[in-house]
């Protein structure tokens, strides 16, 4: 009897011990908590014990947490990216508007001839018709943002929807003295997809290339291994980041009065991804090489 009394006390010792030692763990994890909820850090919480439950609790909050300081980055960088979006569509917007307004005071207040006050009212409405496209393409890029809807798709010839983008484009080209060198193997290549938003990527693209590149456009479709699209030609600047160039607003244009909305091939990235395709960019010695891809089902 004694014996057994005693083996039960000393039990009740280890158990005492071991409930201590996990109040202690408990109180420690629970401060760390505290530390990391109040205080901007990336410190994860350390192990007070060995344990292996111990151990498996503190690696699933530190997975918690770590997944937690992600989307705080992420929030900062958006939060960041959004400041220099309302930055830039003010300057966008305002750059126009204000040249207008000057036009309008100048005809207001001067005695102008009718063939100069024509002239001023053309100028007056190239201004007001580039506002109109600014705020057209900030709505339109708005709703690709925010809209959750799947795009319709039907089976169509996607080399027929890139020769009808070329030809659009055609007369520009050529007023400029340029050209649009087509290189497709096949006339027809059947993709399930949406004709209007493939027609919206090529016209950005080739009319990016036009505003932006210098000399012949090349056009090159390969289908051995899906169907990729390549658009290659040498650029005007040289002060490109390729790594931003599908970012929202991204302009080479620091002055930002070239009328570029630097929204163009943010357009044609989220369409692309719409569409179940990548697009990848390539840039040296001034040659921008620019690839559409989709697969084939």
């Amino acid at each position: 009897m004694l014996n057994a009394l005693i083996i039960l006390g000393i039990v009740s010792i280890i158990l005492l011990f071991l409930l201590l030692l996990q109040i202690h763990q408990i109180r420690g994890i629970s401060g760390q908590l505290k530390e990391i909820k109040t205080k901007d850090t990336n410190t994860l919480l350390y192990s007070y014990g060995s344990g292996k439950a111990s151990a498996e609790l503190i690696g699933e909050i530190n997975s918690l947490i770590s997944e937690m300081q992600r989307i705080r980055m992420r929030y900062r960088q958006k939060h960041h990216a959004l400041d220099q979006m309302m930055i830039n569509i003010s300057h966008d917007l305002r750059t126009p508007l204000t040249s207008a307004m000057g036009y309008i005071h100048i005809i207001r207040n001067s005695d102008l001839a009718e063939e100069e006050k024509n002239r001023e009212l053309a100028i007056i409405e190239k201004r007001l018709l580039r506002l109109e496209e600014l705020i057209n393409s900030f709505f339109e890029f708005s709703q690709i943002i925010s809209s959750e809807k799947q795009p319709e798709r039907e089976v169509i010839n996607i080399v027929a929807v890139l020769e009808e983008s070329i030809v659009h484009y055609y007369d520009d080209y050529c007023d400029k003295g340029r050209k649009i060198i087509f290189m497709c193997r096949e006339r027809k290549l059947p993709v399930n997809s949406n004709k209007n938003m493939l027609l919206r990527i090529f016209d950005n693209l080739i009319g990016n290339s036009l505003k932006h590149g210098i000399g012949d456009l090349t056009v090159s479709i390969d289908a051995a291994a899906g169907i990729r699209i390549c658009f290659k030609n040498e650029l005007c600047s040289t002060d490109i980041d390729i790594s931003h160039i599908f970012d929202e607003f991204y302009t080479t244009d620091i002055s930002r009065t070239k009328g570029n909305t630097g929204l163009g091939l943010a357009i044609v990235k989220q369409f692309t991804e719409m569409l179940g395709g990548t697009v990848s960019a390539q840039y040296a010695d001034r040659c921008f090489e620019l690839t559409v891809s989709f697969p084939v089902k």
